[in-house]
Parts: structure tokens; sequence; C-alpha cells
């Protein structure tokens, strides 16, 4: 079984040649690098080549593609995997890292009953500053298609692309490509694959470095624009879920996207962005919501859960300013950064 090791390129000039070496240095020696430059202004691409001659790598066994313009992360990655040959796709960002029997622990776990999985999960280690981003805490070694739901929805699963053994023709077959354009891509990316899936394998030993790099003070600019990604994504889940059976009558989907809504609107108010809160209702009131029998149907006779829920989500049905006042006098609950 091939994997073909997917790594798009643009300013890492600092990162690069350790993320090569960990490649360079897998136990598992059945892979093919696809590096993708999309348009680097720094030194990457000439790293990139010395570090590969100094590596010793098979360039055989190595695709170098270049974007004419900048495109993005996504369209990297999206172009990684149309130039792949591998059985599976694995995507490195060029600024972390892979341990030495990162492929290896993948691929023996690639197997479920003598079949080939749709996708392999590895934990992973922070490297830098710890953000609140969940790591890989399901307790089994194998999910159907509603245990990853479960699991996901109950964050015990991360959002980040990284770090997954995914079937080339899975992905291809189900049109999972990366949405190009938007920044946090890996949080649509990953709602996505949750109708579509149905076998997953776990490992939860810490396979991936992620390098937290040291932000700066996020300026009011900066937020609007993560801001605005983040509403646009949460209105995609919306439709997704409400058009797919196994989603659309799932509580534990429902809780997901409701809590996304939840979290976006709190970082409105820490960061003094209480103006764009407006538009996060208009994305909220054009998606559908559940009514109070239907939450019923959901929940079943649990009238707690079901207060719970209903205090949470009815200021959306209110008018702007009653409901922004509603809003403002919920608890509030942790934020998650991706």
């Amino acid at each position: 079984m091939k994997v073909s090791v997917i790594i798009p390129i643009y300013n890492v000039q600092q990162y690069l040649e350790e993320c090569l070496a960990s490649v360079a240095a897998q136990i598992f020696q059945d892979f093919e690098v696809v590096a993708i430059d999309d348009c680097s202004t720094d030194d990457s691409m000439s790293i990139l080549y010395s570090s590969l001659e100094r590596l010793h790598m098979d360039m055989e066994r190595v695709t170098i593609i270049r974007h004419d313009h900048n495109r993005g992360l996504s369209a990297a990655r999206n172009t990684g995997v149309h130039a792949s040959k591998g059985d599976y796709v694995y995507f490195l960002d060029s600024d972390d890292a892979i341990t030495p029997d990162c492929l290896q622990r993948l691929v023996e776990a690639s197997q479920h009953r003598g079949k080939d999985v749709e996708m392999v999960v590895g934990d992973y280690r922070f490297e830098g500053p710890e953000l609140a981003c969940p790591h890989l805490r399901v307790g089994r070694t194998f999910l159907n298609q509603r245990g990853y739901i479960r699991a996901y929805c109950k964050e015990r699963i991360y959002p980040m692309a990284w770090n997954r053994l995914l079937r080339r023709d899975f992905l291809l077959k189900n049109h999972l490509l990366f949405e190009e354009g938007l920044i946090h891509e890996d949080t649509l990316w990953s709602f996505q694959l949750l109708p579509l899936i149905h076998s997953v394998s776990i490992v939860e030993h810490e396979t991936y470095i992620y390098r937290v790099r040291q932000q700066s003070i996020q300026t009011s600019t900066a937020f609007e624009k993560h801001f605005k990604a983040n509403a646009y994504i949460v209105g995609k889940m919306a439709d997704i879920m409400f058009s797919t059976p196994i989603l659309q009558y799932n509580h534990h989907v429902y809780n997901f996207v409701e809590q996304e809504k939840r979290r976006h609107l709190d970082d409105c108010y820490r960061n003094d962005s209480t103006h764009l809160i407006r538009e996060l209702y208009s994305v909220c009131r054009a998606h559908p919501h559940y009514q109070p029998w239907t939450a019923i149907l959901l929940f079943g006779l649990n009238f707690g859960t079901l207060k719970r829920i209903l205090k949470r989500d009815m200021h959306y049905c209110q008018p702007f300013e009653k409901g922004l006042s509603m809003f403002s006098h919920t608890p509030i609950s942790t934020t998650k950064h991706h």
C-alpha cells in the first residue's frame, strides 16, 4: 500500500527542512511526497531542493508542483490530491512535523476485519502554546459512521485535516476537496465527512507535532475576516445537517452546530465586535431551526435538556434587539479555536 504525503508550501523557510527531515525518517517507506509551491516569496523552494538533496531523498518519488499564482491552502491540498498516486493520502502542513513511526502506525491500522478503512486518525501533540483544540479521546480502535458522528460532535476528535490517512478514491468519489478561498477550511471539510464516512480506525498515539506559532495581537480587521468565514461555515453546516437524514435527526449533530453558533457569538463579545452579531443572526435565521415539538422528538421527554436547548436557542427567534438582550444574559460557553 502506497501513501501520498501532501505538503503545501508557502513562506515556511524556517520550518520546512525539519518537516522534510521528519518525512525522510519514516520507518514506513512506501510513500511519495507531493509538494505544492503556492508561490512562496521567501527561500522556501531553495530550501526544499537543498533539503531533499541533503536527506538523500529519492527524487523519483517526489513530485513538485508550482501554482501560477497564490491560491491558498485549500487549493494547494486539492492540487496535491489530484496529483497523488497513492492508495491513501496524508496531509502534512509544512510548518509541522511527524514522528518516525507516524505512517507505520497509521498504515497498520488501515485495515479492519480484512478490509481497507476509509480513514485512519492519529493523535497529536503541541509544540508551543497549547490551544483549546480537542485531542483524540475516543477509547476505541474502530468507529462506524454513527460512532464517528457521535465522537466528532462530542469533540473527542479534532477537526483539522492533517494527521489522517484517507483513501484517495473515497475523497474523489465523494468530491471531498477543500473549498478554495476559505479560511478555517478544515472546520467545514471535516463536517462534510460526517454523512459520507463509514469506517474509521483510531490510533490514540501522538504521531503528529503541531507547531503553534506565536501570534500577534489580533486586530479588529483580522477578527472580522475570521468571523465572516466562521459565519459562512456555520451556515453551510446547518444546510448539510438539515439536508442529510442521518444528521438531521441526530441530537449530537444539532448540539454541535448550535454550540458553534454560540461560540461565534461569544467571540464577538470577547473581541468588542458586537456590531457583527447582526450578521451572524441573519445567517442563523436564513437556515432552518428545530421547533419545540421537533426538539422533543430529538431529546425525548427529557424536559431538563429541552429547557436548556430552548433557552439557548430562542434568542434567534426574537426581534434582533430583544434576541441580543436575551443572549447577553445567558451563560457564555467555552471558546474553541481551530
